[in-house]
């Protein structure tokens, strides 16, 4: 007696492709095998065995179907004993073959596919498999379960099934299949031999074949292979293009091309990295039990060769616009073709810090080194030599002085193809040498303010404003602005008067006459000298002054950063002459701080035709947190003539800036009126007074309206009776200064009052209410002095 192999199946491990093949070869039943010549592979012990046996590779599309045939042992107890139950339910022999079952992995194949060949053997055959790997098993079906309710008498079936009970540890109950009789179930099972069937392909020409060399230093190829349910391994080997090298074939040093589809090579593998030569000849030879491939491929060496980040990167000299950067490419120094490089940079003051300027260039100098007396000039002469270390290139047209530069030096083989073979980027930072300032400061004809004394009207002080230079175009450390006027002394000597203070946006001079005109310089400075140019403004003497605008109002929009200006006439100014032009010029400024506080931000401005009265300003970079002061000037240029019947000379002025009086939103029918007071009270009567907004000066205001009423008690202001109201024109409130006259009042009687203003588009809410109390009846009228805190 030896060991039998067995397999018992059931409803329940079904779907489980592990259980059903290790079931087969761990489950074990004593069966008599001796004397047997089938069998299911060496030193497998089971009830039979297939044919072919073992592994079964077909060729995807070459039309051979896939044929087991799956043969019992028949001097096993098991195959003897199911001849003796060989009768169906229709009285007609069933062979033991009729008992044979095909699975594919865990599926029951289809009894379409199964062709009984003897009593003891069955076939499969499938024509036409999908390409894939599959498990196919052959087992031996032990008995049928019966229904229930049908009974059945004992059979050799019975007594075999008993016997294999007693020595077969069961998996289960039972299993049913989808092609079997339904008024039977499929009992127990057990396995006979499997196969397992690969179909697939002949080997493919291997696809993506790239090989890179880093640093000139090593050598890597991949490539990537089609998908192959058949097994298929692929070897790499090159030859070199000379008389020698060309019938020697070199291999992978290690077998990473057979396992990972890669191979490397550098000085230390065996075979080495063949560095010197340009071109190498790569065949992939494919193998499998289908065939063969070979893939060919001529390698370009010296044009895929990715070199490493330059190195040891200085700066031998610099400019205010230019730099002589230094760098050394090491292993690369050698290589036998010609090098390009890409030279990135931007500066700090780069609007957008992705942007880099480039350069590409091969003119660059290579020597062993830059000799402390070498000039530039004969340094561009140098020529490239063998092994040469450094390489120089100068970096030109650099726009800022004083400023930080970040540089990015690249480099890859001329004969490179592509924006992936350019190096890393080897990097440095530097700064440009300093030079006097780009610029002087920007100046509009009417940028001044000029201020009487409140104690002496003979002096003034005069401030002059300007547009702040970018910090990009101030070139250097210690920046400022140099403001003065000069005068003349009688002896004909010129006097420089420096400014008193010093701003970053003006300049501040104290005490100078107001009957003197005066010229204003501006410069820039910093440590270099001063800005090569200057600014000028002049202001003219208080007499020979053009009068100013006024009432100039500033309405924010619900808009960030859009502003209504509106002003008006002075009443004097001149339109269009033949040969006069009057205009305004309307500033605003970034100020951090609100009035009184000079305009010391960002200032910034446009002319308006002198037709205008109104102009409507969009600040860009509009930021919330700061306060916007807006000014306005009339200004006049007339042309002068020469002497003759032509001009040449032009005679400017201005009436310099006045500052936004009031400051108002455009929602005003939101807005109240606010500060009001009584100023003169009698018996029958109330003048009632109220701060004129400067929201009336826009002209969307036509009219204010009183609201007033006897209250219930001086603790209640509810109306104890009918509302009367009274309305005055915006006009009529302006020539009165903010008053009206309430007459008709009940002696000795408290009021409450309010003020609406009537706007074009609406109402806007009632002021606070102001409790009165009239006099009593016989009384004289008196005027109040209660003048309540102004809202600025």
């Amino acid at each position: 007696m030896v060991r039998r192999v067995s397999l018992t199946i059931n409803r329940y491990n079904w779907s489980s492709l592990a259980m059903l093949f290790t079931t087969l070869t761990l489950i074990t039943l004593l069966i008599d095998l001796a004397y047997s010549s089938v069998s299911c592979g060496f030193g497998t012990k089971s009830l039979g065995g297939t044919v072919p046996s073992g592994d079964i590779v077909l060729e995807y599309g070459s039309g051979v179907p896939l044929e087991i045939t799956c043969n019992l042992k028949t001097d096993t107890i098991i195959v003897q004993s199911l001849f003796h139950a060989g009768k169906d339910r229709s009285n007609k022999t069933k062979f033991p073959s009729h008992r044979i079952m095909f699975y594919k992995n865990a599926e029951i194949v289809p009894k379409q596919y199964v062709t009984i060949v003897n009593a003891t053997a069955a076939q499969l055959r499938i024509p036409n498999l999908p390409a894939g790997q599959d498990t196919y098993y052959c087992t031996l079906l032990l008995d049928y379960e019966h229904r229930k309710n049908e009974s059945h008498g004992n059979s050799g079936v019975d007594i075999m099934q008993s016997y294999v009970s007693s020595t077969l540890p069961t998996v289960g109950h039972d299993v049913i299949g989808s092609n079997t009789n339904r008024s039977q179930q499929l009992g127990s099972q057990v396995g006979v031999c499997f196969n397992r069937v690969y179909v697939g392909y002949k080997p493919a020409i291997v696809k993506n074949f790239t090989c890179i060399s880093k640093n000139w230093v090593n050598l890597r190829c991949n490539w990537s292979v089609s998908e192959n349910p058949i097994k298929t391994t692929y070897t790499l080997i090159f030859r070199l293009p000379s008389r020698t090298g060309g019938r020697i074939f070199i291999k992978c040093p290690t077998d990473s091309d057979v396992r990972e589809n890669y191979c490397y090579w550098d000085f230390n593998t065996t075979p080495m990295y063949r560095q010197p030569y340009e071109f190498y000849n790569f065949r992939i030879n494919g193998q499998n039990v289908l065939g063969n491939s070979s893939s060919f491929f001529n390698f370009h060496h010296y044009a895929n060769i990715i070199p490493a980040s330059p190195i040891n990167i200085t700066v031998v000299d610099k400019t205010e616009s230019s730099a002589m950067l230094r760098w050394s490419v090491g292993p690369m120094t050698n290589f036998p073709r010609e090098l390009i490089y890409k030279i990135e940079y931007k500066s700090q003051w780069d609007s957008n810090p992705e942007d880099w300027h480039s350069v590409i260039t091969s003119d660059v100098m290579c020597i062993m080194s830059l000799p402390s007396n070498q000039t530039n000039s004969a340094l561009y002469s140098t020529t490239c030599k063998e092994n040469d270390y450094y390489y120089y290139f100068n970096v030109t047209d650099l726009k800022y002085p004083s400023a930080h530069y970040d540089f990015r030096i690249y480099v890859r083989s001329s004969l490179a193809r592509g924006e992936d073979k350019w190096s890393p980027p080897g990097n440095i930072t530097m700064k440009t040498k300093p030079s006097i300032p780009r610029r002087p400061p920007r100046i509009d004809i009417g940028s001044f303010e000029s201020i009487t004394s409140l104690i002496d009207n003979s002096k003034r002080n005069i401030y002059i404003y300007w547009q702040e230079v970018d910090n990009s175009e101030k070139c250097g450390d210690s920046f400022e602005y140099r403001v003065y006027y000069t005068s003349t002394t009688k002896q004909n000597e010129s006097t420089i008067h420096y400014s008193n203070e010093v701003y970053d946006s003006y300049a501040k001079f104290q005490e100078l006459s107001t009957s003197v005109g005066y010229n204003f310089i501006v410069y820039s400075s910093n440590k270099e000298g001063l800005s090569a140019e200057f600014s000028t403004i002049y202001v003219p003497s208080e007499s020979q002054g053009i009068e100013k605008p006024i009432l100039l109002t500033k309405m924010a929009f619900d808009e960030k950063g859009v502003f209504e200006l509106s002003w008006k006439n002075s009443g004097t100014m001149k339109l269009f002459t033949s040969n006069e032009l009057n205009y305004y010029t309307l500033f605003w400024c970034d100020n951090v701080n609100h009035h009184p506080y000079q305009c010391n931000g960002y200032m910034d401005w446009t002319h308006v035709p002198s037709s205008e009265l109104r102009c409507n300003i969009t600040i860009l970079n509009y930021n919330v947190n700061n306060y916007y002061r807006f000014a306005i000037s009339s200004n006049n240029e007339r042309l002068v003539r020469n002497g003759t019947n032509s001009y040449n000379q032009i005679n400017y002025k201005s009436s310099g800036m006045v500052w936004e009086s009031c400051t108002i939103q455009n929602n005003i029918n939101a807005r109240k009126v606010e500060n009001v007071w009584v100023s003169v009270i009698s018996s029958t009567f109330i003048g009632l007074r109220w701060n004129i907004d400067c929201a009336d000066r826009t002209g969307l205001i036509s009219e204010y309206q009183i609201f007033y009423c006897t209250v219930v008690s001086t603790k209640n202001n509810v109306c104890n009776g009918f509302m009367f109201s009274k309305t005055i024109s915006r006009k009529a409130a302006q020539k009165e200064g903010g008053f009206i006259l309430i007459t008709n009042l009940e002696p000795n009687t408290t009021y409450i009052v309010s003020i609406t203003i009537n706007t074009n588009d609406g109402k806007s809410i009632h002021s606070d209410p102001l409790q009165i109390t009239t006099l009593v009846l016989g009384g004289s009228w008196y005027l109040k002095q209660e003048y309540p805190k102004f809202i600025q």
